[in-house]
């Protein structure tokens, strides 16, 4: 009875001292620590030589080793069959031989990085039934970030989902700070982006409170959530953002719809200057001006609506040559005949800016947004105009740089096509 006492003793002592080195041997795993974790784990072994986790992290540290191992060695391999691909392709010699290499090389990798992955599931398996829900959350969505098809990390997500609603459900075995961190897995894993977000702006504002400084940031970091949640908070963003363009779409197909087109005018020329190139803009655009310009029309008479284009064409002559006087002048005239005309309220406003202030970042943005208001209703040289306006006040505006670098090539491509449909 006493050896048997003994005993027992003997195997509850160097399960103990095991458990500190398995720790450490575990959080060294998950930072990819290979040889630190290598090390814990064979000192748990040495202790306890029946631990089933430890023998378990040796075999999956060895195949990370090795495939790491192989990589580096498939790296120089294709360095060198390029190389030498390369060195008979100059001396016109036959380098078929070498690309076939090279080509078995590749279809290699893809074989490895395939196998780096199922290796990635079976680490995130091992670390679930350990009850490692957010270490395996972790490996699962890296695996998706680089291959969002690979059926076993479907797999296991799937697995995962289900385990993290049952400890949520249950109440049990999770702290606070785990509960949230899981709150936001779940709903990262059922892309609702926002309650991901919410889950941890909280867990932020619990750590804060409770391991403030350091401590709380190396606490973030064990819950393994931070890259997601940049990454949930970018689908916010991003669903927000589209949510507010089609609200100024519906809002101004509404108005169209209801023949208020100066109103309808206005709220997709707000959408042009977020988003030009947002479904069937152009079309609702070019239609509401039309039909506010008729209005225009109809409300101020023929001969009122002439000198109104003549004092505009003028303007803008004007101002293309710099002539800012005369430009302000004939603006001046067409908004003394129609005082709610868009254009002569713009450009009037562009012109006073650049006398003030002939570099003018504020006058530069309102020529860049003019010019993205008649890109999206297809007037491509108006919009060349105003964005060569917009670099002249200010040459530090990439938006206006860019956008006048894709017209002119838009431009150039038409000039082109309309030569090639001419020739015989």
């Amino acid at each position: 009875m006493m050896r048997q006492t003994i005993f027992i003793l003997i195997l509850l002592s160097a399960t103990v001292f095991a458990q500190p080195d398995l720790s450490r041997g575990v959080v060294a795993f998950e930072e990819r620590k290979w040889s630190e974790a290598m090390n814990a784990f064979l000192e748990t072994l040495r202790n306890d030589p029946t631990n089933a986790e430890a023998h378990a992290y040796v075999t999956l540290i060895a195949r990370e080793m090795e495939a790491e191992r192989q990589a580096i060695i498939r790296s120089h391999r294709l360095q060198m069959l390029g190389a030498a691909s390369h060195q008979l392709e100059k001396t016109r010699q036959d380098a078929g031989p070498l690309q076939q290499a090279i080509l078995a090389t590749n279809q290699s990798e893809k074989n490895a990085q395939d196998e780096k992955w199922r290796s990635r599931c079976e680490e995130a398996r091992m670390e679930r039934r350990a009850g490692h829900l957010l270490a395996a959350n972790d490996l699962i969505l890296q695996i998706l970030a680089e291959n969002e098809s690979f059926t076993d990390a479907q797999q296991e997500l799937s697995e995962l989902q289900s385990q993290i609603r049952r400890t949520l459900d249950s109440g049990e075995g999770a702290s606070i700070t785990e509960r949230f961190a899981l709150e936001g897995f779940y709903s990262y894993g059922q892309a609702d982006y926002a309650a991901a977000a919410n889950s941890w702006s909280k867990l932020h504002t619990l750590l804060d409170q409770s391991d403030p400084g350091a401590e709380g940031a190396r606490r973030a970091k064990e819950l393994h959530f931070i890259a997601y949640e940049r990454i949930a908070l970018d689908h916010v963003n991003e669903a927000k953002q589209l949510a507010e363009l089609k609200a100024l779409f519906d809002d101004g197909v509404s108005l169209f719809q209801e023949k208020h087109f100066t109103r309808a005018l206005e709220e997709f020329r707000k959408l042009a200057i977020r988003e030009p190139e947002y479904p069937q803009l152009g079309y609702y655009l070019v239609q509401a001006e039309v039909a506010s310009d008729r209005e225009r029309t109809e409300r101020l008479g023929e001969e009122k609506r002439r000198d109104i284009d003549r004092a505009l064409q003028a303007g803008v002559a004007a101002m293309e040559k710099e002539q800012l006087q005369d430009a302000q002048t004939n603006f001046e005239k067409v908004l003394k005949l129609d005082p709610s005309h868009p254009q002569a309220r713009s450009y009037l406003a562009m012109v006073r800016a650049e006398m003030q202030k002939r570099h003018d970042p504020q006058a530069a943005q309102m020529h860049y947004e003019a010019g993205l208001i008649a890109y999206a209703s297809g007037k491509l040289d108006e919009a060349m105009r105003e964005w060569h306006t917009a670099v002249r006040m200010n040459p530090g505006h990439e938006k206006a740089l860019n956008a006048l670098t894709k017209v002119q090539k838009e431009l150039a491509l038409n000039t082109r096509e309309l030569t090639d449909e001419t020739l015989p």
